[in-house]
């Protein structure tokens, strides 16, 4: 073929489809859509920082545009106590903390927030699922009326008469701790495990007649395990309900296990719930347990509580009713150890009123009036829970601010019990503080105290209801071990300041040494 055949290029190009108009006609929306998206999300921001009813409100500018800061400290990086604590000293007792929630200090929020609702003032009510789909059918997730129906019922097994009847129950498990203490002596050991197995051994039969056994095998029961594992997936699941889109996370930060953890750590807990359900009112061997009150009918012939409440609240009082105590139990030999005056007026105390160990139980405990100091003192500068469960606000004004309706509110008890204005020196172990004034040990310097700011487990007619059960086992816990036991903790003095919250207390191993009393009878 000739050159003269040859088409020229020219004349291809010609033929073939321009590109520019094509990508023209895609980018065009496409750069609509994005400018929307940047005008929609500066209006946003404005009107949060400027317009929104809670504008007014001090906090950081950046809390107030974007729930983003606040629930990565609260469920990622685990720093919301100190963070809030931060927040308070700086812009005051009421701070806006997202766009559309407050934190208070409890001199404000206990009595404006928590306390019994009067007259035909509305309840400052919760939020549904704020802890796990179908909560509103638990004891803590509950609307007023369901709730007020629910603890009805429960109370009866936290009562004076029921808390005599579970004494031996408890003893018996404090007992077992104490002999395999025996065989640890002078290993150094984590104390933070061995109070766990205690704990919720003491729950799982009070509360299904089923310890978990963790202290006859010297190990963590799987499902209590696993509920320690889960910490962070629970944690995790409450961000991404905000940011679903932000789930590789999970998988960059190594928690896509514990998400899974958590999910089935629920399900376990209600199926030991409902293996004890099928056994009837009365436990084994005629034993009244939590269950019994659960399960027992009104004085009226109706039934208390259906399956459902049943089995969402079951894993609530196991939780509550054990982790936060032993939480509490490691801070009180914590901060014993870093203050060896403090140990020293505790130990004498109790050994000066119990000649033998023998003689130590619930009610002679409550006279000891130094030991219980020290151990409101622990839950000042180390509550097992840090924040209350957030509110839903009905539009109130409280502390100066108009806060309007729905918006989320919640009182820091880590802030709270920290704040200067609240507590004489705050972030010193001071026992004393506590003291009446017919101590000899009382000191005038802390009579400014607002001690009623002192909720360690919440305040109102949602408060703890195991409360009572709580203050007999770390009390009895507490004079049984220093009865027994010298307990001694070298070093470690930065364990507390190392820990992150995720709802509950992520705790770093606590090595201690024990050492048997020779005068230990």
């Amino acid at each position: 073929m000739s050159s003269s055949q040859h088409l020229p290029l020219d004349s291809f190009s010609d033929e073939l489809p321009q590109p520019q108009p094509l990508l023209s006609s895609l980018w065009r929306p496409i750069a609509g859509l994005i400018a929307l998206s940047v005008i929609y999300h500066a209006y946003i921001i404005l009107y949060r920082l400027a317009l929104h009813p809670l504008a007014k409100v001090p906090g950081p500018k950046l809390h107030a545009a974007s729930w983003f800061p606040f629930l990565w400290q609260t469920n990622v990086a685990a720093s919301a106590p100190r963070t809030i604590q931060a927040m308070h000293r700086k812009y005051g007792p009421v701070v806006r903390v997202g766009p559309d929630q407050v934190a208070l200090d409890g001199s404000l929020g206990w009595s404006a927030v928590f306390a019994h609702s009067t007259g035909s003032l509305p309840e400052f009510g919760k939020p549904l699922e704020q802890y796990f789909p179908g909560d509103a059918t638990s004891l803590i997730g509950a609307p007023r009326d369901r709730h007020r129906r629910i603890r009805r019922q429960l109370a009866h097994a936290f009562s004076a008469g029921a808390l005599a009847e579970q004494e031996a129950t408890v003893t018996q498990y404090v007992e077992l701790l104490l002999d395999r203490l025996r065989t640890l002596e002078g290993d150094e050991f984590d104390i933070i495990p061995w109070l766990n197995f205690t704990t919720f051994d003491i729950i799982g039969d009070l509360a299904f007649s089923d310890s978990f056994g963790s202290l006859a095998s010297s190990a963590y029961h799987p499902w209590v395990l696993s509920l320690f594992q889960g910490i962070r997936g629970n944690a995790l699941r409450r961000f991404l309900r905000h940011y679903p889109s932000l789930g590789f996370i999970a998988a960059r930060l190594g928690l896509a296990r514990d998400f899974k953890v958590a999910e089935h750590n629920r399900h376990t807990a209600r199926d030991k719930a409902a293996a004890r359900m099928r056994l009837g009112v009365e436990g084994p061997a005629g034993k009244s347990d939590f269950m019994t009150y659960m399960l027992r009918k009104t004085r009226t012939d109706e039934t208390a509580m259906d399956e459902e409440e049943i089995l969402s609240t079951s894993p609530i009082l196991v939780v509550a009713g054990s982790e936060t105590t032993a939480t509490a139990l490691a801070g009180f030999f914590f901060f014993l150890a870093q203050n060896p005056d403090k140990r020293e007026l505790v130990v004498s105390e109790i050994m000066e009123a119990f000649p033998y160990e023998n003689s130590i139980d619930m009610r002679s405990t409550a006279r000891l009036e130094y030991l219980h100091a020290a151990l409101e003192e622990t839950l000042r500068l180390y509550p097992p829970v840090t924040v209350t469960p957030p509110r839903v606000s009905p539009g109130a004004e409280i502390g100066g601010y108009y806060i309007p309706k729905d918006t989320l509110i919640s009182v820091h008890q880590w802030a709270t019990f920290r704040n200067p204005e609240n507590f004489h020196l705050p972030e010193q172990f001071l026992p004393e503080r506590w003291l009446p004034a017919s101590h000899p040990r009382y000191e005038a310097r802390f009579d400014d105290d607002n001690r009623a700011v002192f909720k360690p487990f919440s305040h109102g007619p949602r408060d703890c209801i195991g409360k009572n059960l709580a203050y007999a086992e770390m009390r009895l816990l507490a004079a049984r071990m220093l009865r027994s036991f010298e307990v001694t903790i070298e070093g470690q003095s930065e364990w507390q300041a190392k820990q992150r919250m995720f709802g509950l207390w992520e705790k770093i191993p606590l090595n201690v040494r024990v050492k048997s009393r020779s005068s230990a009878k």
